[in-house]
């Protein structure tokens, strides 16, 4: 079957009929014959028609092993089987748990303990990572990177697919964020979660069927989910990069007919310095999170590329977007009109026009917010005090409703696109026999992100010495955690309460601070 295309984004499913699965048989409106998936690195091209019978053909495979309801932990690069995988699980009624391949130890055991897999999808050089976290796998199943491989190349008409009952409430995806206390958290996703935001977001983008989405960011992210959500909304195409490259990123932009670029304040800052897009690049809008003023003008008055800020986090992909119909300089635009969003103080009393306080979000809308932290019941209730979602976000609004966001009130790190929990960190260091205690910080770097400084306190008697605490930490956490700063201190600042005041430390280096000899890979 072929359709003609359609002018505008599919309207709002009734609520029992918002689930991915459905979403995706809606999306038949737009034509099965329309290009819907190229990935980027291995240059597979996928119809739509051809998309779906992959995704029947895996969910058959993936319900016929697993119960329903179960959850899959996958620890993925970006690639074709991501796509394929993601859509075939919720198509089986089982939930996705996108982890970063690169966790390792204490954190990734952590992760997979609160999401209880009852299966790994994992690459060949995430193994090792993932059996270091000493977890015990005697009951959890391993699909190698071979096996995701013939899984996702098997087909089954899409009229086939697995009959299993799924329901807008039921757990879809989890995805890992760094909550207000700093510990990296499981924010579960209802079915309900993902068909209402990709609608909410291509209808205040205005996306159309002959868009094309580039999406070059880690697939674990929220972004992912938000963009295919979307796409399938708008009726365009999805176009996957391994990674972001910036000496690629503007030959394939134009080379896969990008008409949509999703970006985070680092990426424009890079951008901004590989010089101008060569002529011909069929861009027409740009979204996303991160971007300050003076950038977004940069590429707007330079480039007449429209750059629409988002306000949202895992919790909630999009509560407040810009709108290229009514823009407000600097500002994230109007909450969308699934959420109330308020600026509480202290108190969690809604602050007034112009005053500064953190962002608060309620649904208006069925599912759509998070359904909670998977196996955190503690921090789910704290987040969700007086009946409001506390993003640990600072913001304010201005006296016409356009919502500004002023930044991170969460002990996190921001490191070239990652959240790096500073709690995580330091309990890794802290492990180390000659640290008393740490303290993780961000310092300034270039292009509007932030190096990690860790200060350290050796334990009486002892000597630490930056370089061996550093190949210590390289074993047994992300890359991208490592620090690129160490301070060796003789006391911490301490608080009334014992808890060393993090206030007090220097967001600078001295003449004393320790720099790694070689730069993040």
């Amino acid at each position: 079957m072929t359709a003609a295309p359609m002018k505008s984004v599919l309207p709002l499913a009734p609520l029992a009929a918002r689930t991915v699965p459905e979403l995706l048989d809606r999306a038949c409106v737009f034509g099965l014959d329309r290009p819907f998936f190229h990935d980027l690195g291995s240059d597979v091209r996928l119809s739509y028609g051809t998309f779906l019978e992959h995704v029947s053909g895996a969910a058959h495979a993936l319900a016929e092993r697993f119960p329903a309801g179960a959850t899959i932990a996958t620890l993925l690069s970006n690639r074709a089987e991501c796509v394929i995988l993601r859509f075939a699980l919720s198509c089986a009624g089982l939930c996705e748990a996108a982890i970063n391949g690169q966790h390792k130890g204490a954190v990734l055991k952590e992760m997979l303990r609160a999401a209880g897999p009852v299966a790994i999808v994992c690459e060949s050089g995430f193994r090792a990572g993932a059996q270091s976290c000493l977890l015990s796998f005697d009951d959890i199943a391993w699909i190698d990177e071979g096996e995701l491989a013939r899984l996702c190349a098997l087909r089954r008409p899409w009229a086939e697919r697995p009959a299993r009952a799924v329901k807008p409430a039921d757990a879809c995806r989890i995805v890992y964020t760094s909550g207000s206390s700093g510990v990296s958290k499981g924010a579960e996703l209802s079915h309900g979660y993902e068909v209402y935001t990709g609608f909410a977001y291509a209808t205040r983008v205005g996306l159309r069927p002959d868009d094309r989405w580039y999406y070059v960011t880690p697939f674990f992210h929220i972004d992912s989910v938000l963009s295919l959500a979307a796409t399938l909304h708008g009726g365009g195409g999805f176009v996957l990069a391994p990674r972001f490259s910036a000496s690629r990123y503007w030959a394939d932009a134009v080379r896969c007919g990008a008409t949509v670029i999703v970006y985070v304040g680092t990426i424009l800052s890079i951008l901004k310095k590989q010089g101008d897009p060569p002529p011909g690049h069929g861009v027409r809008v740009a979204t996303g999170v991160g971007g300050t003023p003076a950038l977004r003008e940069f590429f707007e008055d330079r480039h007449n590329i429209p750059m629409l800020e988002i306000y949202g986090l895992s919790e909630c992909a999009a509560a407040s977007i810009d709108d290229s119909r009514a823009r407000r300089a600097g500002s994230c635009g109007k909450p969308l009109e699934g959420y109330e969003v308020a600026v509480l103080d202290t108190e969690g009393r809604a602050l007034p026009a112009g005053k500064r306080g953190q962002i608060a979000i309620r649904p208006r809308e069925p599912f759509a917010l998070f359904s909670g932290y998977r196996g955190n019941p503690e921090s789910t209730l704290k987040a969700f005090a007086n009946l409001w979602f506390h993003t640990g976000d600072l913001g304010s609004y201005d006296t016409d409703g356009y919502l500004y966001f002023h930044g991170r009130m969460k002990d996190v790190i921001r490191h070239r696109d990652e959240n790096i929990s500073a709690e995580e960190l330091e309990a890794i260091a802290d492990s180390h026999r000659g640290v008393l205690m740490s303290a993780a910080v961000g310092v300034p770097a270039d292009l509007d992100d932030e190096n990690v400084l860790l200060y350290v306190q050796a334990r009486p008697g002892a000597i630490v010495d930056p370089a061996e605490l550093c190949a210590f930490l390289a074993e047994r956490c992300a890359p991208f955690m490592v620090p690129d700063h160490i301070t060796i201190v003789e006391a911490f600042p301490m608080t009334a309460t014992e808890k060393i005041a993090k206030s007090q430390l220097p967001r600078t280096l001295d003449a004393g601070a320790w720099t790694r000899p070689t730069p993040r890979r």
